[in-house]
């Protein structure tokens, strides 16, 4: 009787994790497709990262089961190092990207001139 119960309230959990996701998922999308004209880019990037988040962390309690251990100290310590990666990850991506557009901020035909300039030198 009790595994029934527990088994029971495991399928509540999920239900409502997929129907919470899902909502966040339909609410996300059509903020970005229909008041995406309507709304400021600050206005819309706010709404859009707040029901990130509720995502994210509906995600992590009804299908990662985070909180739900009573010592889930492997669950956060494999938490802290996928969020440590992301950042290396976005972090390096964007240092990349934003010194590449440093370097490379000359005009069409500065860079023309650079580039004949360079073929003419030969290898």
């Amino acid at each position: 009787m009790k595994e029934e119960i527990a088994m029971s309230r495991q399928i509540i959990g999920y239900i409502v994790g997929f129907v919470t996701s899902l909502i966040c998922t339909v609410a996300a999308y059509l903020i970005a497709t229909r008041l995406a004209l309507d709304l400021t880019t600050d206005v819309l990037a706010f709404s859009l990262l707040v029901l990130a988040l509720i995502q994210l962390l509906v995600q992590l309690r009804f299908f990662l089961h985070v909180g739900s251990e009573p010592s889930p100290k492997w669950q956060s310590l494999s938490i802290i190092f996928t969020v440590l990666m992301l950042l290396i990850v976005v972090v390096g991506s964007l240092w990349i990207m934003l010194n590449l557009n440093y370097r490379m901020g000359m005009s069409g035909e500065k860079m023309n001139e650079y580039m004949i300039e360079q073929n003419k030198k030969g290898f």
